[in-house]
Protein backbone atom coordinates (compact mmCIF):
# COMPACT_ATOMS: atom_id res chain seq x y z
CA UNK A 1 0.00 0.00 0.00
CA UNK A 2 3.13 2.53 0.38
CA UNK A 3 1.73 5.95 1.49
CA UNK A 4 -1.88 4.88 1.33
CA UNK A 5 -3.29 4.02 4.01
CA UNK A 6 -7.21 2.70 3.14
CA UNK A 7 -10.14 2.83 0.84
CA UNK A 8 -13.30 4.77 1.75
CA UNK A 9 -16.61 2.55 1.37
CA UNK A 10 -18.55 5.94 1.59
CA UNK A 11 -17.95 9.68 0.46
CA UNK A 12 -20.04 12.03 -1.61
CA UNK A 13 -19.94 13.49 -5.12
CA UNK A 14 -21.19 16.99 -5.20
CA UNK A 15 -23.12 18.27 -8.05
CA UNK A 16 -22.05 20.55 -9.98
CA UNK A 17 -24.77 23.31 -9.97
CA UNK A 18 -25.58 23.73 -13.38
CA UNK A 19 -25.89 20.13 -14.11
CA UNK A 20 -29.65 19.74 -14.47
CA UNK A 21 -30.41 22.92 -15.87
CA UNK A 22 -27.27 22.16 -18.62
CA UNK A 23 -29.19 18.43 -19.44
CA UNK A 24 -32.57 18.40 -18.56
CA UNK A 25 -34.97 18.39 -21.44
CA UNK A 26 -36.23 22.66 -21.19
CA UNK A 27 -39.60 21.07 -20.05
CA UNK A 28 -38.14 19.93 -17.02
CA UNK A 29 -36.00 21.95 -15.48
CA UNK A 30 -37.70 23.95 -13.59
CA UNK A 31 -38.22 20.56 -11.49
CA UNK A 32 -35.33 19.76 -11.12
CA UNK A 33 -32.15 20.34 -8.93
CA UNK A 34 -30.80 23.67 -8.85
CA UNK A 35 -28.68 26.32 -6.69
CA UNK A 36 -30.93 29.57 -4.92
CA UNK A 37 -30.35 32.50 -3.05
CA UNK A 38 -31.49 32.46 0.76
CA UNK A 39 -32.42 34.84 3.10
CA UNK A 40 -28.99 34.65 5.03
CA UNK A 41 -26.93 35.02 1.80
CA UNK A 42 -26.02 31.63 1.92
CA UNK A 43 -27.00 29.01 -0.90
CA UNK A 44 -29.12 25.88 -1.08
CA UNK A 45 -30.37 23.05 -3.43
CA UNK A 46 -33.83 23.25 -4.51
CA UNK A 47 -35.72 20.36 -6.01
CA UNK A 48 -38.94 21.71 -7.98
CA UNK A 49 -40.55 23.76 -5.13
CA UNK A 50 -39.50 21.55 -2.51
CA UNK A 51 -37.91 23.00 0.94
CA UNK A 52 -34.59 24.95 -0.35
CA UNK A 53 -31.53 22.43 1.68
CA UNK A 54 -28.84 24.98 2.50
CA UNK A 55 -25.12 23.49 1.44
CA UNK A 56 -23.29 24.42 4.74
CA UNK A 57 -22.85 20.80 6.35
CA UNK A 58 -22.60 18.83 3.79
CA UNK A 59 -19.59 20.43 2.67
CA UNK A 60 -17.82 21.51 5.66
CA UNK A 61 -14.91 18.30 5.10
CA UNK A 62 -11.63 19.66 6.96
CA UNK A 63 -13.26 22.89 8.78
CA UNK A 64 -12.72 23.32 12.72
CA UNK A 65 -15.21 22.40 14.97
CA UNK A 66 -15.64 26.28 15.68
CA UNK A 67 -15.88 26.18 11.99
CA UNK A 68 -19.07 23.59 11.98
CA UNK A 69 -20.56 25.29 14.66
CA UNK A 70 -21.16 28.49 12.93
CA UNK A 71 -23.52 30.39 12.06
CA UNK A 72 -21.49 31.49 8.69
CA UNK A 73 -23.93 31.26 5.39
CA UNK A 74 -21.93 28.87 3.31
CA UNK A 75 -22.42 29.96 -0.64
CA UNK A 76 -21.08 28.26 -3.79
CA UNK A 77 -18.48 29.93 -4.23
CA UNK A 78 -16.78 28.88 -0.49
CA UNK A 79 -17.07 25.17 -1.51
CA UNK A 80 -14.16 23.64 -1.60
CA UNK A 81 -13.28 22.16 -5.53
CA UNK A 82 -12.43 18.68 -4.39
CA UNK A 83 -16.38 17.93 -3.90
CA UNK A 84 -16.76 18.55 -7.41
CA UNK A 85 -13.96 18.61 -9.69
CA UNK A 86 -12.34 14.76 -10.20
CA UNK A 87 -8.47 16.10 -10.31
CA UNK A 88 -9.07 18.09 -7.19
CA UNK A 89 -10.65 15.39 -5.42
CA UNK A 90 -7.98 12.80 -5.97
CA UNK A 91 -5.61 15.52 -4.75
CA UNK A 92 -7.48 15.48 -1.38
CA UNK A 93 -7.26 11.79 -1.30
CA UNK A 94 -3.85 11.83 -1.83
CA UNK A 95 -3.74 14.36 0.72
CA UNK A 96 -5.59 12.07 3.63
CA UNK A 97 -3.81 8.77 2.11
CA UNK A 98 -6.97 7.43 0.84
CA UNK A 99 -6.26 5.13 -2.46
CA UNK A 100 -9.61 5.16 -3.56
CA UNK A 101 -13.01 6.29 -2.89
CA UNK A 102 -17.08 4.68 -3.03
CA UNK A 103 -19.05 7.96 -3.76
CA UNK A 104 -22.61 8.13 -3.46
CA UNK A 105 -24.53 11.57 -4.03
CA UNK A 106 -24.84 15.19 -1.69
CA UNK A 107 -27.31 17.35 -2.83
CA UNK A 108 -29.61 14.53 -4.70
CA UNK A 109 -29.45 11.89 -1.81
CA UNK A 110 -32.64 13.40 -0.16
CA UNK A 111 -34.07 11.56 -3.14
CA UNK A 112 -32.92 8.27 -2.30
CA UNK A 113 -33.71 9.11 1.45
CA UNK A 114 -37.38 10.29 0.82
CA UNK A 115 -36.86 13.85 1.77
CA UNK A 116 -38.80 15.30 -1.03
CA UNK A 117 -41.14 15.02 -3.56
CA UNK A 118 -40.06 14.53 -6.89
CA UNK A 119 -42.70 14.99 -9.90
CA UNK A 120 -43.17 11.62 -11.44
CA UNK A 121 -42.33 13.26 -15.01
CA UNK A 122 -38.73 14.32 -13.77
CA UNK A 123 -37.82 11.75 -11.65
CA UNK A 124 -36.32 9.24 -14.24
CA UNK A 125 -34.46 11.89 -16.34
CA UNK A 126 -33.18 13.75 -13.35
CA UNK A 127 -31.49 10.49 -11.86
CA UNK A 128 -30.44 9.47 -14.94
CA UNK A 129 -28.73 12.56 -15.22
CA UNK A 130 -27.15 12.34 -12.00
CA UNK A 131 -25.99 8.64 -13.26
CA UNK A 132 -24.55 9.57 -16.77
CA UNK A 133 -22.43 12.26 -14.05
CA UNK A 134 -20.88 9.82 -12.26
CA UNK A 135 -20.17 7.92 -15.00
CA UNK A 136 -18.20 11.13 -16.53
CA UNK A 137 -16.81 12.13 -12.99
CA UNK A 138 -15.08 8.88 -12.31
CA UNK A 139 -13.37 8.40 -16.20
CA UNK A 140 -10.60 10.15 -14.92
CA UNK A 141 -9.29 7.74 -12.78
CA UNK A 142 -11.76 4.66 -12.73
CA UNK A 143 -9.57 2.23 -10.10
CA UNK A 144 -9.57 5.63 -7.44
CA UNK A 145 -13.25 6.71 -8.13
CA UNK A 146 -15.70 4.38 -7.56
CA UNK A 147 -19.50 5.79 -8.61
CA UNK A 148 -22.57 4.66 -7.49
CA UNK A 149 -25.84 5.10 -9.94
CA UNK A 150 -29.23 6.17 -8.98
CA UNK A 151 -31.91 3.78 -8.82
CA UNK A 152 -35.71 5.00 -10.18
CA UNK A 153 -38.74 2.93 -8.39
CA UNK A 154 -41.93 4.17 -10.20
CA UNK A 155 -42.33 0.05 -11.36
CA UNK A 156 -39.50 -2.84 -11.21
CA UNK A 157 -39.76 -2.66 -15.30
CA UNK A 158 -38.23 0.86 -14.90
CA UNK A 159 -35.70 0.18 -12.46
CA UNK A 160 -34.29 -2.89 -14.23
CA UNK A 161 -34.20 -0.79 -17.63
CA UNK A 162 -32.35 1.46 -15.60
CA UNK A 163 -29.15 -1.02 -14.22
CA UNK A 164 -28.98 -1.93 -17.71
CA UNK A 165 -28.16 1.24 -19.07
CA UNK A 166 -26.15 1.99 -16.18
CA UNK A 167 -23.98 -1.05 -16.65
CA UNK A 168 -23.51 -0.06 -19.94
CA UNK A 169 -21.94 3.16 -18.36
CA UNK A 170 -18.63 2.72 -17.71
CA UNK A 171 -16.82 3.15 -14.14
CA UNK A 172 -20.42 2.37 -12.23
CA UNK A 173 -20.59 -1.04 -10.40
CA UNK A 174 -22.82 -0.11 -7.80
CA UNK A 175 -26.46 1.35 -7.85
CA UNK A 176 -27.97 3.15 -4.60
CA UNK A 177 -31.80 1.79 -3.82
CA UNK A 178 -33.95 4.36 -1.62
CA UNK A 179 -34.64 3.35 1.45
CA UNK A 180 -38.28 2.99 0.65
CA UNK A 181 -39.23 2.84 -3.26
CA UNK A 182 -41.92 4.75 -4.83
CA UNK A 183 -44.06 1.44 -5.19
CA UNK A 184 -44.99 -0.39 -2.70
CA UNK A 185 -42.04 -1.60 -0.34
CA UNK A 186 -38.82 -3.95 -0.51
CA UNK A 187 -40.37 -6.99 0.97
CA UNK A 188 -43.03 -7.17 -1.39
CA UNK A 189 -42.14 -10.17 -4.34
CA UNK A 190 -42.72 -7.24 -7.03
CA UNK A 191 -38.94 -5.88 -6.55
CA UNK A 192 -37.51 -10.12 -7.42
CA UNK A 193 -36.47 -8.75 -10.88
CA UNK A 194 -34.38 -6.18 -9.61
CA UNK A 195 -32.58 -8.75 -7.61
CA UNK A 196 -31.71 -10.95 -10.36
CA UNK A 197 -30.68 -8.01 -12.57
CA UNK A 198 -28.50 -7.28 -10.13
CA UNK A 199 -26.91 -10.50 -10.10
CA UNK A 200 -27.01 -11.00 -13.68
CA UNK A 201 -25.34 -7.51 -14.37
CA UNK A 202 -22.77 -7.97 -11.56
CA UNK A 203 -23.61 -4.84 -10.19
CA UNK A 204 -23.58 -3.99 -5.72
CA UNK A 205 -26.71 -2.21 -4.31
CA UNK A 206 -26.89 -0.36 -1.06
CA UNK A 207 -29.11 1.42 0.91
CA UNK A 208 -27.97 5.03 2.53
CA UNK A 209 -29.03 6.00 5.96
CA UNK A 210 -31.73 8.46 5.86
CA UNK A 211 -35.61 9.17 7.09
CA UNK A 212 -37.28 5.90 8.98
CA UNK A 213 -40.77 5.56 7.75
CA UNK A 214 -42.34 7.25 10.34
CA UNK A 215 -40.05 10.51 11.11
CA UNK A 216 -41.55 13.51 9.76
CA UNK A 217 -39.06 14.80 6.70
CA UNK A 218 -36.24 17.15 7.93
CA UNK A 219 -38.12 20.18 6.52
CA UNK A 220 -40.50 19.53 8.84
CA UNK A 221 -38.23 19.33 11.97
CA UNK A 222 -36.18 22.10 11.22
CA UNK A 223 -38.42 24.67 12.65
CA UNK A 224 -38.81 22.47 16.29
CA UNK A 225 -35.34 23.16 17.69
CA UNK A 226 -35.53 19.53 18.99
CA UNK A 227 -36.42 18.35 15.96
CA UNK A 228 -32.97 18.22 14.05
CA UNK A 229 -31.80 16.29 17.07
CA UNK A 230 -34.27 13.77 16.99
CA UNK A 231 -33.52 13.32 13.15
CA UNK A 232 -29.66 13.26 13.22
CA UNK A 233 -30.32 10.57 16.45
CA UNK A 234 -32.47 7.68 14.70
CA UNK A 235 -31.81 8.97 11.19
CA UNK A 236 -29.65 5.48 10.75
CA UNK A 237 -33.15 3.29 12.01
CA UNK A 238 -34.32 3.91 8.12
CA UNK A 239 -31.27 1.35 7.54
CA UNK A 240 -32.29 -0.90 9.72
CA UNK A 241 -36.29 -0.83 8.64
CA UNK A 242 -35.46 -1.09 5.02
CA UNK A 243 -32.73 -4.10 5.59
CA UNK A 244 -35.82 -6.10 7.89
CA UNK A 245 -37.67 -6.26 4.47
CA UNK A 246 -35.03 -7.21 2.45
CA UNK A 247 -34.19 -9.74 4.91
CA UNK A 248 -37.71 -10.78 5.00
CA UNK A 249 -38.54 -10.59 0.90
CA UNK A 250 -36.38 -13.36 0.37
CA UNK A 251 -34.09 -11.62 -1.82
CA UNK A 252 -30.73 -13.19 -0.17
CA UNK A 253 -32.07 -16.83 0.14
CA UNK A 254 -32.89 -16.81 -3.30
CA UNK A 255 -29.97 -14.98 -4.85
CA UNK A 256 -27.18 -16.11 -3.10
CA UNK A 257 -24.83 -13.71 -4.89
CA UNK A 258 -26.42 -10.27 -4.63
CA UNK A 259 -24.71 -7.84 -2.86
CA UNK A 260 -26.30 -4.83 -0.44
CA UNK A 261 -24.53 -2.34 1.40
CA UNK A 262 -25.58 -0.74 4.39
CA UNK A 263 -24.01 2.89 4.11
CA UNK A 264 -23.52 5.16 6.80
CA UNK A 265 -26.05 3.75 9.54
CA UNK A 266 -23.40 2.35 11.81
CA UNK A 267 -23.03 -1.25 13.07
CA UNK A 268 -23.94 -1.19 16.96
CA UNK A 269 -27.13 -2.46 16.22
CA UNK A 270 -26.23 -5.15 13.73
CA UNK A 271 -25.24 -7.86 16.69
CA UNK A 272 -28.61 -7.77 18.49
CA UNK A 273 -30.63 -7.62 14.94
CA UNK A 274 -28.33 -10.56 13.72
CA UNK A 275 -28.92 -13.03 16.86
CA UNK A 276 -32.84 -11.87 16.47
CA UNK A 277 -32.66 -12.44 12.49
CA UNK A 278 -31.78 -15.94 13.78
CA UNK A 279 -34.65 -16.46 16.44
CA UNK A 280 -37.21 -15.58 13.77
CA UNK A 281 -35.82 -17.88 11.25
CA UNK A 282 -36.09 -20.82 13.08
CA UNK A 283 -39.76 -19.77 14.75
CA UNK A 284 -40.87 -19.01 10.72
CA UNK A 285 -38.09 -18.65 8.27
CA UNK A 286 -38.56 -22.73 7.96
CA UNK A 287 -41.91 -23.22 7.53
CA UNK A 288 -42.07 -19.77 5.21
CA UNK A 289 -39.75 -22.18 3.06
CA UNK A 290 -35.96 -20.16 3.85
CA UNK A 291 -33.54 -21.97 2.64
CA UNK A 292 -30.79 -20.34 4.67
CA UNK A 293 -30.20 -18.96 7.84
CA UNK A 294 -29.76 -14.83 8.13
CA UNK A 295 -26.60 -15.41 9.57
CA UNK A 296 -25.72 -16.69 6.32
CA UNK A 297 -25.70 -13.56 4.66
CA UNK A 298 -23.64 -11.85 7.35
CA UNK A 299 -20.45 -10.87 5.29
CA UNK A 300 -21.70 -12.40 1.99
CA UNK A 301 -24.88 -10.75 0.80
CA UNK A 302 -25.37 -8.33 3.22
CA UNK A 303 -21.74 -5.69 4.58
CA UNK A 304 -21.72 -2.53 6.13
CA UNK A 305 -20.11 0.64 6.37
CA UNK A 306 -19.04 2.64 8.98
CA UNK A 307 -17.29 5.51 10.19
CA UNK A 308 -16.92 5.33 13.72
CA UNK A 309 -18.70 3.38 16.23
CA UNK A 310 -17.13 1.61 19.23
CA UNK A 311 -19.86 -0.40 20.46
CA UNK A 312 -19.61 -2.54 16.98
CA UNK A 313 -15.88 -2.60 17.08
CA UNK A 314 -16.46 -4.48 20.53
CA UNK A 315 -18.93 -6.90 19.36
CA UNK A 316 -17.24 -7.76 16.28
CA UNK A 317 -16.65 -11.27 16.92
CA UNK A 318 -20.97 -11.66 17.12
CA UNK A 319 -21.20 -9.59 13.52
CA UNK A 320 -18.29 -10.95 11.74
CA UNK A 321 -15.40 -8.97 10.39
CA UNK A 322 -15.48 -10.07 6.89
CA UNK A 323 -18.87 -7.76 6.40
CA UNK A 324 -16.96 -4.38 8.04
CA UNK A 325 -16.01 -1.65 5.90
CA UNK A 326 -14.26 1.57 6.95
CA UNK A 327 -15.53 5.04 5.83
CA UNK A 328 -14.49 9.03 5.10
CA UNK A 329 -17.43 10.27 4.46
CA UNK A 330 -15.85 13.20 3.30
CA UNK A 331 -17.07 16.13 2.18
CA UNK A 332 -19.83 15.87 5.45
CA UNK A 333 -18.93 18.14 8.87
CA UNK A 334 -18.60 14.26 10.16
CA UNK A 335 -15.86 13.19 7.84
CA UNK A 336 -11.78 12.21 9.35
CA UNK A 337 -10.32 13.89 6.31
CA UNK A 338 -8.07 15.30 6.24
CA UNK A 339 -6.78 13.09 9.30
CA UNK A 340 -8.18 9.82 7.99
CA UNK A 341 -4.81 7.95 9.15
CA UNK A 342 -5.00 9.75 12.76
CA UNK A 343 -8.41 8.91 13.16
CA UNK A 344 -7.82 5.31 11.94
CA UNK A 345 -5.24 4.46 14.31
CA UNK A 346 -7.00 5.80 17.26
CA UNK A 347 -10.13 3.43 15.76
CA UNK A 348 -8.44 0.58 15.42
CA UNK A 349 -5.50 0.22 16.60
CA UNK A 350 -5.72 -2.26 19.26
CA UNK A 351 -7.23 -4.91 16.14
CA UNK A 352 -5.29 -7.29 14.94
CA UNK A 353 -3.72 -5.86 12.30
CA UNK A 354 -5.58 -8.37 9.60
CA UNK A 355 -8.71 -7.47 11.08
CA UNK A 356 -7.82 -3.76 10.71
CA UNK A 357 -6.82 -4.47 6.99
CA UNK A 358 -9.67 -5.94 6.23
CA UNK A 359 -11.54 -3.07 7.40
CA UNK A 360 -10.03 -0.10 5.63
CA UNK A 361 -9.18 -2.11 2.42
CA UNK A 362 -9.34 -5.51 1.46
CA UNK A 363 -13.24 -5.87 1.95
CA UNK A 364 -14.17 -3.04 -0.25
CA UNK A 365 -11.43 -3.84 -2.58
CA UNK A 366 -12.78 -7.24 -3.34
CA UNK A 367 -16.28 -6.03 -3.27
CA UNK A 368 -15.37 -3.54 -6.07
CA UNK A 369 -12.63 -4.92 -7.83
CA UNK A 370 -10.71 -2.42 -6.79
CA UNK A 371 -6.67 -2.68 -7.95
CA UNK A 372 -3.91 -1.87 -5.33
CA UNK A 373 -1.65 1.16 -6.29
CA UNK A 374 1.79 0.38 -8.25
CA UNK A 375 4.56 -0.14 -6.37
CA UNK A 376 6.74 3.01 -5.47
Amino acid sequence: MGRFAAISSDDHLQEPITLWEERLPRALVSKGPRLVELENGGHAFQIGDTPPKPIDVLVAAGKSLAEKRSQQAVRWEHVHPGLYDPEARLADMDRDSLWASVMYPNMTLDVMMNQVDVDPEAKLPILQVYNDHMSEFCATDPNRLIGYALLPTQSPEQAVAEMQRVRKLDHVPGVLLPVKPDLSDWVDEIWDPVWAAAVDLGLVLSVHGGKPRWLPRRSELAGNPRGMGMYFHCGYTSVIETFTHLFWSGCFDRHRELRVVSVEGDIGWLPHWKLRAEKVFWKFGVEQGFKSNPSDWFGHNFLATFESDPVGIRLIDVIGEDMLMWASDYPHSASSFPDSVKHIEEHFGDLPEATRRKITWDTVAKLYDIAPPPAD
